[in-house]
């Protein structure tokens, strides 16, 4: 009997060293698509050229009575038109301590 569990012993380790492994060899998954996503789309404000207007041709007279304003005014308009081609409208008054400054912008119409 003795010789019997020998034997069965040696098969059954005969048996555990004769096993099998085996290498499936297989093919990589693909990555995952690239998904390219447009920015997002940028807005820039650009402010419109400046209009540049040319300031109009001033004249400017001392005055200190309404007698005077009215003389600066007919003298305005000659110049204007004599400069220009245009009349004169008042462009700014100033009163001071005793006189005053009444300035005439040269205008058409």
């Amino acid at each position: 009997m003795k010789a019997f569990g020998i034997a069965a012993l040696a098969v059954a380790a005969g048996v555990a060293g004769c096993t099998f492994k085996s290498t499936t060899v297989k093919e990589a998954d693909a990555p995952p698509a690239v998904v390219y996503q447009q920015p997002a789309p940028v807005v820039v404000y650009q402010a419109p050229a400046p209009t540049v207007v040319a300031a109009p041709q001033t004249i400017t007279y001392s005055v200190s009575s309404q007698a005077q304003y009215n003389q600066a005014a007919v003298l305005a308009g000659n110049w204007c038109r004599a400069r220009v081609g245009a009349g004169a409208r008042v462009y700014d008054t100033k009163q001071g301590t005793s006189r005053g400054l009444a300035t005439f912008a040269c205008v058409a119409g």
